[in-house]
């Protein structure tokens, strides 16, 4: 009885401990918790946030401007000539109010299905990529825009990814003929789980690419879905058993290994999740579940097969949510440590959802933070409900604009001690040296953040001291 009791206790502590620990990585980040060549590297100056939206049929009065630096309009339509077309009246609208914001406009081809195939096709001779970076330019120069992104959903031979660079480079040729030298912008969408430049990223070398471009926008997310062999999350933090590299850390750290410049790399953030049917569970023990193959519900608001917006999560009007963490209709909320990402179960229709809410892109926005990426970015911001993940933006902006005035107030504070320590005594310098200001910039110069992660779930004694609460009552049984 003594040990069941106990048992109750520990597992209480557990809940307690667990809810400390994330809430502890809700809090804002100081410059103390940044690695020491982010700091120098002045990426925190030149912070970016992309946000996604659909270039027709979008009211710009919908759109939250605030901490927003790029908005990107998906997706004009190409012709496999390399014609670029775009029947919207939206579009207007949606510059004016961005630049009335100091919001720079791109325009993106591709896209997910037949806008790749067609792109993958503008792409494959001399000809039809100067025809695709000429219409470009026209459709910059007929709507005001600031640049383009190119999405080509996805490379899958050496051949097209020969074709894109090739075609990358005519339209920088192109744009800065045009427009003069870095005048517009130019981008290109980095893959995560999919193509040449997904899972088999460690064979190919990104840095040409990297030099090109001004970012890559990484498809952080569709990692798992409806189209996969098991439930999982949409973007899992950490890798889940038996699929290395599919999460939002892996494939940060492999574009940065593959040569990518971090100066240039923007993570994406999904204002939404995926869902599926899985095989009636006996129990539900875990959230990696075996996919049963029928089709899953749409949101009640976006209609989107198989994929829930945070506007359907949280719509007072079918959502599964009735606050960011509590749910509803007879919808089970459930945290995953193991992901670092919350999931929603179905009981009687054995539908599961895995999604990101504030709590978890909080988690994702610091790690771009501490891994000195230039920015992040949204897919996509018309799926935000009253703006609660749009806030999770804006204390990341927040943050590195906060970071980035800190540390700059306290290397002009160091350089001037440093500067008059020649006429002070040694006792001066050592109190100097002792004060607490300083403290601001002490990070040790080896420190390594994937080293970090790694022995933090490593080390489950330190991380969970409720387990040597345990261990103790249990000798005292």
């Amino acid at each position: 009885m003594k040990l069941v009791v106990l048992l109750l206790i520990a597992a209480w502590v557990q809940t307690v401990f667990a809810a400390v620990d994330r809430k502890a990585r809700l809090t804002t980040l100081k410059p103390s918790d940044i690695p020491p060549h982010v700091i120098s590297s002045g990426v925190l100056d030149q912070t970016v946030v992309f946000g996604y939206t659909y270039e027709s049929g979008i009211d710009a009065s919908s759109i939250s401007w605030d901490s927003l630096t790029h908005l990107v309009l998906a997706f004009f339509r190409v012709e496999p000539t390399g014609t670029v077309t775009s029947s919207s009246n939206s579009i207007p609208a949606l510059v004016a109010a961005a630049h009335k914001n100091k919001v720079k406009v791109l325009g993106s081809i591709g896209g997910d299905g037949d806008g790749s195939l067609a792109l993958a096709q503008a792409l494959s001779t001399n000809d039809t990529r100067a025809q695709l970076a000429s219409s470009l330019s026209g459709i910059i120069k007929s709507y005001n825009l600031d640049g383009i992104d190119y999405d080509l959903e996805f490379p899958g031979s050496k051949q097209e990814l020969n074709n894109l660079y090739a075609g990358l480079k005519t339209m920088r040729a192109s744009l800065d003929a045009t427009f003069g030298k870095k005048a517009k912008v130019l981008t290109m969408t980095l893959y995560s789980s999919k193509g040449l430049f997904g899972p088999k990223l460690g064979a190919t070398n990104a840095a040409p690419f990297s030099k090109i471009v001004d970012y890559g926008l990484l498809m952080s997310y569709d990692y798992f879905g409806s189209f996969s062999e098991t439930s999982a999350p949409n973007s899992p933090f950490y890798d889940i058993p038996g699929y290395p590299g599919l999460s939002f850390t892996s494939s940060i750290a492999a574009w940065l290994k593959s040569g990518w410049d971090p100066k240039k790399l923007v993570a994406g953030l999904p204002f939404y999740g995926r869902t599926l049917i899985v095989k009636t569970p006996g129990s539900i023990s875990t959230q990696f579940m075996a996919n049963s193959g029928n089709t899953p519900p749409s949101g009640p608001v976006n209609k989107i097969s198989g994929a829930w917006t945070w506007n359907d999560l949280r719509n007072p009007d079918g959502g599964a949510l009735q606050s960011a963490n509590v749910a509803r209709n007879g919808w089970q909320r459930f945290w995953d440590s193991s992901t670092e990402t919350p999931w929603l179960f179905h009981n009687v229709s054995s539908t599961y959802l895995g999604y990101d809410d504030p709590e978890s892109l909080t988690i994702k926005a610091n790690h771009i933070i501490t891994q000195g990426l230039v920015g992040a970015m949204v897919w996509m911001v018309q799926y935000d409900y009253k703006n609660e993940l749009q806030a999770v933006v804006h204390n990341y902006s927040a943050a590195c604009s906060r970071i980035s005035r800190l540390t700059s107030k306290e290397e002009h504070s160091l350089s001037e001690e440093e500067s008059s320590e020649s006429d002070n005594s040694d006792s001066d310098s050592e109190d100097s040296e002792d004060s607490s200001d300083s403290d601001i910039l002490e990070v040790s110069s080896g420190t390594d953040i994937l080293d970090d992660i790694d022995s933090e779930t490593s080390n489950g004694w330190s991380r969970h001291p409720q387990w040597l609460f345990l261990a103790f009552s249990v000798l005292l049984i």
